[in-house]
């Protein structure tokens, strides 16, 4: 006999709620600790019959996927933002939001979340990890720049970059001055700035290290590389964000899956697209974006598409390059399906329809 087990799970207590067919529903109150949950399904186990786990996704989905899956027979993570449009309700708690998940559950509706395995999840958190890094570098060079140009620096001693190693050394002599008056507090602000800089710059590099050791052994990494224009950072948040490519039965599924297509307003006789959706995971979507930019310069096929969607018109710009990211989704897709490396005929001879078709 099978059971539906929904958990709505909050920092302190688990509501918990089980169908079984031809039995009342019954609902529990446990509390939100690893080992209460574990309990609470072995008692569920003593009765012999297979459970049904399901919890919505959130930051420890991922450590409760790989705990919990050995104490029931399938656990699936649901997308809580898809599941109001399939089951609504007027009054909301804990006890009711437990019971729609294994209500649904039990009839093959839920809205399932993809859970890669523990080692493509680190991966994941370690490529947005680099990306904060970044973030966090250029807004410490922002600071510092704003803090020269405020007493007058203008410009770098040397010619060329604020950040190149001569420019560098010239901004350590001027925060390094051995005293400091009450009027020239700012040389402390920035000791300070360029310690962090050197700090955040040394953490960039050792997980950049890594993660360039990380790629090259991933199979996929020499066919999304062999396109002009894509670099390791781009290949790698694509690779990993994909995991298995054979779960994107479509092109048009696995664009949206990065929210690279655009919303549907349909009513009536009335059909409109609007803006991408935006949806997933945005680190591919900007790096991807990124990426898109570089093709067109490097790649004829890709630059003449991007002119052709352009059609001579200057404010179409971000459309344009918007749909060349699309067509470079699709090709990675339809590499990575047939596992061969980039070919500039094959694309210069292919539509955007056509390739769609054939990917």
């Amino acid at each position: 006999m099978d059971k539906y087990i929904g958990f709505d799970i909050d920092s302190v207590k688990t509501a918990v709620c089980v169908i079984q067919k031809g039995k009342e529903e019954k609902f529990y109150t446990i509390s939100s600790e690893i080992d209460s949950m574990i309990e609470f399904l072995k008692k569920q186990q003593r009765q012999d019959s297979q459970l049904h786990l399901t919890f919505e996704i959130s930051g420890q989905a991922g450590y409760l996927y790989d705990t919990l899956i050995d104490y029931v027979d399938t656990i699936t993570v649901s997308n809580p933002s898809k599941m109001t449009w399939i089951y609504r309700t007027a009054k909301k708690n804990d006890r009711i939001d437990a019971r729609k998940q294994a209500l649904l559950l039990s009839i093959g509706e839920i809205p399932k979340v993809h859970m890669p395995g523990k080692k493509i999840r680190q991966w994941r958190e370690t490529i947005l990890h680099r990306r904060n890094l970044v973030g966090r570098t250029v807004q410490i060079k922002n600071r510092i720049r704003a803090l020269l140009k405020s007493q007058g620096l203008i410009k770098p001693l040397y010619s060329g970059s604020w950040w190149k190693a001569e420019n560098k050394i010239w901004m350590r002599t001027l925060a390094q001055m051995k005293r400091v008056s009450s009027l020239q507090l700012w040389r402390m602000k920035l000791v300070n700035l360029l310690e962090q800089l050197e700090l955040l710059e040394r953490q960039v590099k050792t997980i950049t290290n890594y993660l360039d050791a990380y790629l090259s052994k991933h199979p996929g990494s020499k066919l999304l590389m062999s396109i002009p224009g894509v670099g390791p950072r781009t290949a790698e948040a694509v690779l990993a964000y994909t995991d298995d490519i054979r779960r994107f039965k479509k092109v048009k599924q696995y664009c949206a899956y990065f929210g690279l297509t655009p919303k549907l307003d349909e009513s009536g006789n009335s059909k409109r697209l609007g803006h991408i959706s935006k949806q997933g995971p945005s680190v591919v979507r900007w790096l991807v974006g990124e990426s898109a930019w570089r093709v067109i310069k490097q790649s004829p096929a890709m630059k003449s598409f991007y002119e052709k969607t352009l059609a001579g018109q200057s404010n179409r710009k971000k459309i344009a390059i918007v749909a060349v990211a699309r067509k470079l989704m699709t090709i990675m897709r339809a590499m990575m399906l047939s596992g061969e490396l980039y070919n500039e005929e094959l694309v210069s001879k292919s539509s955007y329809a056509e390739f769609n078709k054939t990917a």
